[in-house]
């Protein structure tokens, strides 16, 4: 077997980068202009308020109360609403701020990061449903297929995984420890979340950037290479999904359904930008990369299907635009407590089985 040197790869790979930066300078620079303005007009107000929810919520100590609620799957059930609620990649910081506190196993970490890391619904519903597609029923059906994948994995890996006989207690290999923001002011947690909310928010924007200027380049390459337009864009959802799916949207020629269903497998994959934004948050329990990518890609797919379906279904290409039906911030937050308590009624249905 060859065996490969890692430090002459991190300097070849040094190399090439320096490359890409020197040789494509002005494709660079309106790759980060525009993903900067895309992220301000449409990411940032979409996952603002939902992180520093999800901040306030891990800081404050008000996830007992969901534990308690469900006793022996309580915290496992507390991060999936936060992964379905708030989105990423608060799923995955959850998730890790419970294993670093010896309150659930690495296995349950794993059988976590499975499925609790989705779109949030404001995101779905307002940047890709109303602000990308223009149409809040493309919106409708994408969250629902979203959601409907993530539960399928959640279910398959719950049946199939004797996580169900795992203790919580004792069965990390951190020590656990106490609570210290049961003793924080409110002031001070507010002040906290405010803080990390913006670190967050400027880790994903990292990401964005490095991720989008990875496909600016690929584009370039792939068009002078003369490579079909549909496989070109098709490629950008696999980067990076804000910017992917408008490519998608614009610049294919593939049939109304399989587009959407196509931006549908995007949303739920959630491209390589989101996974090592997630990754970023949850490495430190060596849980794998591949292991996340797997589980991604086949909730891709199904959700893709069942998109699909629901577009043929509903006949969805002959409803006008979103001037049919105004949807204000009091419908969002309607729809999504609704999905929400959906979601938190069902999973107690199946953990009282």
């Amino acid at each position: 077997m060859i065996k490969i040197n890692t430090k002459l790869l991190k300097l070849f790979t040094l190399i090439i980068c320096l490359f890409c930066i020197f040789t494509f300078q002005k494709s660079n620079y309106i790759s980060i202009r525009n993903t900067i303005g895309l992220f301000l007009d449409s990411v940032m107000p979409s996952l603002f308020p939902f992180i520093l929810f999800t901040n306030i919520l891990i800081l404050s100590g008000i996830s007992k109360y969901i534990t308690n609620y469900f006793k022996k799957y309580g915290n496992l059930i507390y991060v999936s609403i936060i992964g379905f609620f708030c989105g990423y990649p608060m799923g995955a910081k959850a998730t890790y701020t419970l294993f670093s506190e010896g309150k659930i196993t690495k296995k349950q970490a794993s059988f976590l990061m499975s499925f609790a890391n989705n779109c949030n619904p404001i995101f779905i519903l307002s940047t890709i449903g109303i602000c990308i597609l223009d149409n809040i029923y493309i919106g409708l059906i994408l969250l629902i297929s979203h959601y409907i994948a993530a539960i399928i994995i959640c279910i398959f890996n719950f049946t199939h995984n004797d996580i169900i006989h795992e203790k919580i207690e004792n069965s990390n290999i951190f020590k656990k420890k106490e609570d210290k923001n049961l003793h924080k002011s409110t002031f001070e947690i507010l002040d906290l979340s405010i803080k990390s909310t913006f670190v967050t928010l400027g880790n994903i924007l990292t990401f964005i950037i490095l991720f989008n200027l990875c496909f600016s380049i690929i584009e370039i390459i792939l068009t002078k290479l003369n490579i079909s337009k549909n496989i070109i864009y098709s490629l950008s959802g696999l980067f990076e999904i804000t910017n992917g799916t408008r490519l998608i949207y614009l610049n294919t020629n593939f049939s109304f359904p399989f587009t959407i269903a196509l931006i549908s497998f995007m949303l739920s994959f959630s491209g390589f930008s989101i996974i090592f934004q997630v990754y970023s948050c949850i490495y430190k329990a060596k849980i794998k990369l591949l292991y996340i990518v797997k589980n991604k890609f086949i909730q891709g797919i199904i959700s893709g299907i069942i998109t699909y379906f629901l577009i043929n279904f509903s006949n969805i290409k002959n409803i006008e635009h979103t001037n049919m039906i105004k949807f204000n911030a009091t419908s969002y937050f309607i729809i999504s407590v609704s999905l929400l308590f959906m979601f938190v009624f069902a999973l107690k249905k199946v953990t009282r089985k």
